[in-house]
């Protein structure tokens, strides 16, 4: 019984990792699609305003104050333990406070459309079109937030593949509407209308496929209960500090470029920014379905399974940091140039300044696992909202003295100080792990592959050659091929690769899986 049910925690895994791939991958295609488009079929002006509006309502995800991480533990747990009743009461008490939420976002969304046009000195004339964005997006971010809420309980559930099938299906249809839509010269406010449409569709298919990951659920008032949400808010408290932060962090600077150095300025910032987006969103679907790991470890009070899950969760996501940062060190003037064209050089050194904090975030995701599977995340909680402030204040600064390239160091240096300094010690005195441990158990050897990668490229000067779509997919094919190579005979352990090999061989049959 205990192997047929490894075998199922094994397939649900590598499922969940699988669909997240997917759906990245749809995801990356959609954005390097469409932003290119966008930015010729509405022009710099229009296509920053979009961005800046879109920018300032990300900051209405605050308005989750952590649940989410809050409900993604307690479902995963109550899942584990069979706790039927106690599942429905945290759903219905969730739903509740997300419905709260949304409601929030649309009137904070109306109160913005009055205020926020002078504040960034739009012009008269297009101060109209500015209100008309705020309203749609709004409304839009409100229904997502909807869905992302459900979304999590899906993957509480282990239904990663429920979630990204639904986030593909909505960031398909925007874009095949976007791209007819301007190919009949459709203006921004068209972009938002179907926007605000495609988000309303995922919100409906996000409801009948949670359904489908948990049949047993049901909402009733009854459910509702003030203690639970009293105990959901005590968990997400600590988590909403962090996610102040990361908002202040990764969502802020748009506004500090549109007030300071203008809203045309904010579209050659936006494309290493759309990058490093794809790239966060890319650690994390490794990150994610480890966490959960390292969580129900959590929940069996097994110190050594937990350090365990914790250095293998490291290695795989620092292999995966390492390579992803590499091969955009590599190739990033040439991917840029290819896909945006040559008028925006001045994004490739904003997308090397960001790489420096991103690769260091990237492969120490586990350690913020870590600390929300054992509820110790407090203290990252205000470090993190500490982080976002000096990125937010740096940011003003040295936008004033060196313009764009300020405001991308100004997110870089807290970011890099936090990961070397304050994450990776605290992490490990929660599992009385040694710091050097964590350095060669799961550092160490991801750091070395890519060296020896790097060390290649540059002495046969790899980077240097024509700008092509052919050559930079053939540069990125042997130089991913190298490092894969490196990592299968070096950085994983023999454990890892014969893990490996069994997750992907259907060892286990259809009966046995029921029987389970």
């Amino acid at each position: 019984m205990s192997t047929t049910v490894s075998s199922v925690d094994r397939i649900s895994t590598l499922r969940s990792v699988v669909s997240n791939w997917a759906g990245l991958i749809t995801s990356a295609l959609l954005s390097l699609i469409l932003t290119p488009i966008l930015i010729r079929g509405l022009g710099n002006l229009y296509f920053g305003m979009f961005m800046l509006v879109t920018s300032l309502l990300d900051s209405c995800w605050l308005l989750d104050f952590g649940m989410r991480t809050a409900m993604f533990r307690y479902i995963a747990r109550y899942r584990g333990t069979g706790e039927r009743e106690e599942l429905n009461r945290t759903f219905s008490s969730g739903i509740v406070l997300a419905g709260i939420s949304a409601t929030l976002i649309v009137v904070l969304a109306l109160c913005a459309a009055l205020v926020l046009p002078h504040f960034f000195s739009v012009s008269a004339a297009d101060r109209p079109i500015f209100r008309h964005l705020l309203v749609l997006c709004g409304t839009s971010v409100a229904a997502s937030y909807l869905a992302q809420f459900l979304g999590t309980y899906q993957c509480a559930f282990r239904r990663f593949d429920f979630y990204n099938l639904n986030t593909a299906f909505a960031g398909i249809l925007r874009a095949t509407l976007i791209i007819a839509a301007l190919t009949f010269h459709a203006g921004v406010r068209t972009v938002a209308a179907i926007t605000l449409f495609s988000s309303l569709l995922a919100l409906a298919n996000a409801l009948r496929l949670t359904h489908l990951a948990d049949r047993d659920l049901s909402f009733s008032t009854g459910s509702v209960s003030p203690g639970r949400i009293r105990e959901l808010f005590g968990f997400s408290s600590s988590a909403f500090l962090g996610t102040l932060g990361d908002q202040l962090r990764f969502f802020v600077d748009s506004v500090v470029i549109g007030r300071f150095l203008g809203v045309a300025f904010i579209t050659p910032f936006v494309i290493p920014g759309r990058i490093m987006v794809l790239y966060r969103e890319l650690g994390m679907s490794i990150a994610s379905p480890l966490a959960g790991e390292m969580s129900a470890a959590a929940g069996r009070a097994n110190p050594q399974e937990l350090r365990d899950r914790f250095l293998h969760a490291t290695r795989m996501t620092a292999l995966l940091s390492f390579l992803i940062g590499l091969l955009l060190l590599l190739n990033g003037e040439s991917l840029i140039r290819l896909w945006v064209g040559p008028g925006f050089s001045s994004s490739v050194a904003l997308m090397l300044v960001l790489l420096a904090g991103y690769i260091l975030m990237i492969a120490q995701q586990p350690s913020v696992d870590l600390l929300l599977a054992q509820g110790k995340h407090q203290l990252r909680g205000w470090w993190n909202l500490a982080e976002g402030a000096a990125n937010l204040v740096l940011s003003i600064y040295w936008a004033r003295r060196y313009g764009l390239f300020g405001v991308a160091l100004g997110t870089a240096v807290p970011m890099i100080f936090v990961q070397l300094f304050l994450q990776p010690w605290y992490a490990m005195r929660t599992i009385s792990l040694p710091m050097m441990h964590y350095l060669r158990d799961a550092l160490l050897r991801p750091a070395l592959c890519a060296s020896i990668v790097l060390g290649v490229c540059g002495a046969f000067r790899t980077w240097q050659h024509a700008y092509s779509v052919s050559w930079l997919f053939l540069s990125i094919a042997w130089q991913a091929a190298l490092f894969v190579a490196l990592a299968w005979a070096f950085a994983l352990t023999a454990s890892e690769r014969g893990s490996l090999v069994r997750r992907l061989r259907p060892n286990v049959r259809e009966t046995e899986l029921t029987s389970a």
